[in-house]
C-alpha cells in the first residue's frame, strides 16, 4: 500500500460492547489510577491482568529463556520455535507498556500466537525499564537484540535473510527506532506497529483528548510513562530516538504495517506515523479498528477485536517473511 491508500480521515465507530462492559466492570472496582502505584507495583498489576483476560495461547514447539550480554547489564530474550521445519522466518518482538511496565510473562501470549500463526522463530527481547534505567536504555537493548538475532539466526533454526520486527505501543515504537538505527547495516523484510506511540504528550493529538479518561489507556497514565522514561531531560521531548513523529529518515524502514484503535488516546498519533511513513516511499498498510480500544490484543476472551488484530498482522507478516529474494 502507499499514501494514498490511507484515507485521511479514519472510520468511527461506537465501543465494542464487550470491551465497554469491561472498561465498566474495571471503572466499577475503584483501583488506584496505575500512575499511583510505584513502578513494581504497577508492573505486578499488569502481569496479573494480562494473562486472564486472553483466551489460551496455541501450541508451540518450545519456549526458552537465553540470556546475553546486554549493553548495561545481562538482556534476556525468550525465544519460541513453531512446530515446523526450517529454515524459518525469525520475528523481534518488542512488548509494550509504556517503557515502565510489561515484561516476557505479560506478553507470553502475543508471542506464543504469534509463532504459531506466522509459523516464524519469535525472540522476545525483556528489556530494561523505567524510571530505573531510563532513555535510552530500553532502545539500546532493544537494537543489541536485533544484532543478536540477526547474527543468531541460523544458530535458531532461522534465515538470517527473513527477519521481522514488531511490538506494541511502546514496543512498537522502541521496535521502530532500533530499525531506524540499524539503517544500512541490518535489513528486516519487515516491520509490524501495533497501536504504536509517536509523540510527547505536551503535543496531545485530538484523540489524547478525546479518548484520554476512561479507556483503560488514559493521559495520565501517558504522562506518567513519558516521565518516568525521560526524567527531567525536556532536550529529549522531540529527540528522534523517542518522538517518532520528528525522526527524519522514515525511508529506510521496511514495508509496514501499522494498527490503530478507535478509542484509543495514541490513535491520531498513529494514523500520522502511518501517513509520515508511507510518504517516505515504504509500502505501508493501515489497519484501523474503529471500535476498539488500546491493549485490545490481551483482551481476546473478553472481545475478538484483538484476535482480528493479531490474525491480520500474522497474516501480512506471513506475506512479507514468505517473499523470495
Amino acid at each position: 500500500m502507499t499514501h494514498a491508500a490511507i484515507p485521511a480521515v479514519l472510520d468511527t465507530a461506537p465501543l465494542d460492547p464487550a470491551l465497554a462492559g469491561f472498561l465498566a466492570q474495571a471503572a466499577a472496582q475503584g483501583n488506584p489510577p496505575l500512575e499511583s502505584l510505584p513502578p513494581p507495583v504497577a508492573r505486578q498489576v499488569y502481569r496479573d491482568l494480562a494473562p486472564g483476560l486472553g483466551l489460551p495461547a496455541p501450541a508451540v514447539a518450545s519456549a526458552n529463556d537465553r540470556v546475553i550480554d546486554g549493553p548495561g547489564s545481562p538482556l534476556t530474550l525468550r525465544i519460541y520455535r513453531p512446530d515446523a521445519q526450517g529454515p524459518l522466518p525469525l520475528l523481534l518482538y518488542v512488548h509494550g507498556g509504556g517503557f515502565v511496565i510489561g515484561d516476557l510473562e505479560t506478553h507470553d501470549k502475543v508471542c506464543r500466537t504469534l509463532c504459531h500463526d506466522v509459523a516464524a522463530v519469535v525472540v522476545a527481547v525483556d528489556y530494561r525499564l523505567a524510571p530505573e534505567h531510563p532513555f535510552p536504555a530500553a532502545v539500546d537493548d532493544v537494537a543489541c537484540a536485533l544484532r543478536w538475532a540477526t547474527a543468531h539466526a541460523r544458530e535458531l533454526g532461522a534465515d538470517p535473510s527473513r527477519i521481522a520486527l514488531a511490538g506494541d505501543s511502546a514496543g512498537a515504537q522502541l521496535a521502530t527506532v532500533a530499525t531506524l538505527r540499524a539503517a544500512g547495516t541490518i535489513t528486516p523484510r519487515a516491520l509490524g506497529l501495533i497501536y504504536p506511540f509517536a509523540q510527547h504528550y505536551s503535543e496531545p493529538s485530538p484523540s489524547m483528548i478525546e479518548n484520554g479518561e476512561g479507556k483503560f489507556l488514559t493521559f495520565g497514565v501517558m504522562r506518567w510513562f513519558i516521565d518516568c522514561y525521560l526524567g527531567e531531560r525536556h532536550e529529549l521531548v522531540r529527540h528522534a530516538d523517542f518522538a517518532l513523529l520528528h525522526a527524519q529518515a522514515m525511508h529506510t524502514l521496511p514495508p509496514t504495517w501499522l494498527a490503530t484503535m478507535g478509542h484509543d488516546p495514541l490513535r491520531d498519533e498513529g494514523h500520522e506515523l502511518a501517513l509520515r511513513i508511507a510518504l517516505a516511499g515504504v509500502p505501508t498498510a493501515h489497519r484501523h479498528y474503529p471500535d476498539a480500544i488500546h491493549a485490545c490484543i490481551h483482551f481476546t476472551a473478553v472481545s475478538a477485536l484483538g484476535i482480528r488484530v493479531m490474525a491480520d498482522l500474522a497474516a501480512w507478516l506471513r506475506s512479507q517473511l514468505n517473499l523470495s529474494g
